[in-house]
């Protein structure tokens, strides 16, 4: 392989002509404003063009360059490279056409990676050059402060003598306001544009306000009628300078084009609000294409900070103080089953003993939990395949098994169906008062605690066996990681109930409310119309709460018969 260097560009020209691709990845002066930073080799077959990339140490190739009809030629050959020199096969960035050829080609052999966050933005360049429509109102009328404001402004290509102002701008406006390496990254290769603007197929434009540069845009053609926005910046002081900038470039070239390519937001949360604020007319999806690998095995000690990773990623509800006591108190590496495509954790599950109370005779279950797949491996079926192996150990085989219902139809192959279910009421305040008979106490008796909970579930069946270990060394250290509270009350020196709940700014969350008698709950959430917030229980569902209400499953199990309305089930698997 050799060094892509600008003066290539007639030599793979052909290549990238017959490739075709949509995405901005494939355009040669993409290729050139990054190859600072990803180290791009080529080699040159008869039939096709492949392209290594270099990135903090790790090899990938491009799609090859190639007529669909020599795909299956490229590909073999790259496999036999990235085999010969020692290193994982890998294709980035691949566009959904080149992906759905080679599914065709090979099945199963590649697994197809989507990560919404390197979808390319496609525009209507006519929308994005008019701002003519309802949609884009809010950008006219920025446009047109923008006229009123600076009447004088100057709009030009960008000459030899104003790069050193561009170059001013960017410091000014990125630098000041975050010094790292992708701000460094992007101003070398905005300089390498402007440098050999000349020689590459690139059309500028810039803004003057007062003599003033303030703006500035780079831009190419890509295939499919489309136009590539690579960089566009401008002073955020000014209202209305980003839509002018973006205007007035698209106004004055690529006349015949019909669509603008404005790349991907890199799941940062601010760019890709503003991205889907210019509505754009698509997203083109890329996808990862890697060599499928898998192996399914009990987790072992070096799979823990993969492990805790997916767990993060895959739960919104944890943070680092909740993850820590969760894989501190409850995680057990001989109770969770990873699915591990060339030794990367792609899915997992736990599966940990439980013991139920039904009739007052206790049941060994399991139960399933922390149920997740990398977001980038869905829907390829990889959580069923590991499901399958796990539910077809002997260990299992025959048991009695639970889980978490947040995604019920998930679970309905497997032979679960939905049988839990509680109560999560929104309560209208006025409806209750608080008249200070009853009183809190100290929290920490977890006699007392455990003594509620017994009687409060004598009204069900099919509930979780607890004891003191579980109160005082699991759930207080748990209230404690989500930043929950313990409240007892009691009533002429009688213990009649507890709640766990969290305080916000406005709303107080009641996770589990612990009841004797239905007067006793309305005395407790009484008590909390003191604080004036609104009030979010969750209950079981014979609890009378006065509000807005909606049923939830909470568990889902392969051995109870699913009978909503009259089942007498409880369970908190949150706790």
């Amino acid at each position: 392989m050799q060094k892509l260097l600008l003066k290539d560009y007639d030599k793979i020209k052909p290549y990238l002509d017959d490739a075709d691709y949509e995405g901005y990845n494939s355009n040669f002066v993409t290729m050139m404003m990054w190859d600072h930073e990803y180290e791009i080799f080529y080699e040159i077959k008869e039939n096709y063009l492949i392209m290594l990339h270099t990135y903090m140490n790790e090899k990938f190739f491009a799609m090859p360059f190639c007529k669909p009809e020599y795909y299956q030629e490229a590909l073999e050959y790259m496999l036999e490279y990235a085999n010969k020199h020692n290193f994982i096969f890998r294709i980035d960035l691949a566009v959904e056409k080149f992906k759905i050829l080679i599914e065709e080609l090979y099945g199963n052999k590649f697994l197809y990676l989507h990560d919404e966050d390197f979808d390319d933005y496609i525009y209507s360049k006519v929308s994005l050059e008019t701002l003519s429509g309802k949609k884009m109102q809010k950008r006219r009328n920025h446009f047109n402060a923008f006229l009123k404001e600076h009447p004088d402004y100057i709009y030009k290509e960008i000459e030899d003598e104003d790069i050193d102002n561009v170059l001013q701008c960017l410091k000014k406006w990125d630098f000041s306001r975050r010094i790292e390496e992708s701000v460094v990254s992007e101003y070398i290769g905005i300089v390498y544009l402007l440098v050999h603007r000349h020689e590459l197929n690139i059309k500028t434009g810039c803004i003057y306000i007062d003599n003033k540069l303030e703006a500035f845009i780079i831009g190419s053609p890509l295939k499919h009628s489309t136009i590539q926005i690579h960089v566009e910046k401008a002073n955020k002081d000014i209202r209305g300078l980003y839509v002018a900038i973006g205007k007035l470039f698209l106004e004055q070239n690529y006349e015949n084009y019909e669509f603008v390519n404005r790349e991907e937001d890199m799941g940062l949360e601010s760019l890709r609000k503003a991205k889907r604020a210019l509505h754009p007319v698509k997203l083109l999806k890329k996808y990862t294409i890697i060599l499928n690998n898998q192996t399914i095995n009990q987790a072992s000690d070096k799979d823990l900070y993969n492990i805790i990773d997916l767990w993060r990623s895959s739960f919104e509800d944890e943070d680092e103080k909740s993850t820590n006591f969760y894989f501190m108190n409850r995680y057990q590496k001989e109770n969770t089953y990873v699915l591990k495509n060339n030794d990367f954790v792609v899915s997992m599950l736990q599966i940990i003993p439980y013991t139920l109370i039904f009739d007052e005779k206790e049941e060994d279950v399991y139960f399933i939990l922390g149920v997740a797949t990398n977001k980038t491996y869905r829907k390829q079926g990889l959580m069923k395949k590991l499901m399958n192996y796990v539910l077809s150990l002997s260990k299992y085989q025959n048991a009695k098994i639970i889980l978490q219902a947040y995604n019920p139809e998930l679970y309905y192959q497997f032979g679960f169906s939905q049988n839990y279910y509680h109560k999560v009421t929104e309560v209208d305040n006025n409806l209750y008062e608080n008249n200070f008979l009853i009183k809190t106490v100290k929290n920490n008796d977890y006699i007392k605690l455990l003594n509620l909970y017994n009687q409060f579930c004598k009204k069900y069946t099919g509930y979780r066996k607890r004891n003191i270990e579980y109160y005082q060394n699991y759930l207080a250290l748990r209230c404690e990681a989500f930043d929950e509270k313990i409240k007892v009350f009691d009533l002429n020196n009688k213990s009649i109930g507890y709640v766990i709940y969290s305080e916000e700014d406005v709303v107080i969350k009641i996770s589990e409310i612990i009841y004797l008698e239905q007067a006793y709950l309305d005395m407790i959430i009484g008590h909390f119309m003191i604080f004036d917030k609104k009030v979010i229980i969750e209950s079981d569902l014979k609890a009378i709460i006065k509000g807005d209400y909606k049923y939830v499953c909470t568990m889902m199990s392969n051995f109870l018969e699913n009978n909503f309305q009259d089942n007498n089930f409880y369970i908190n698997e949150c706790l």
